[in-house]
């Protein structure tokens, strides 16, 4: 699998197959200098919806090792 590079609007969601509630993701905002990512959580009932700051790096390896796949 190529490296995900995330970007700005970029949707993702949790793809591990024992997750029984996934959630899906929306890149708000990427600050690479100090490797923070901002998204907006969403349950995928639409009940929950909160925003986040992640470490940018971490999200990124989520996608190698099948914790997250890109939605579009």
């Amino acid at each position: 699998m190529d490296k995900v590079i995330l970007q700005v609007n970029d949707i993702f969601s949790q793809a591990w197959k024992g997750c029984q509630k996934p959630m899906w993701f929306k890149v708000l905002n990427i600050d690479r200098t100090n490797n923070s990512i901002e998204i907006e959580c969403h349950s995928f009932d639409g009940l929950n919806v909160f925003p986040e700051t992640w470490s940018l790096d971490t999200t990124e390896i989520g996608f190698e090792i099948g914790d997250y796949k890109l939605v579009k």
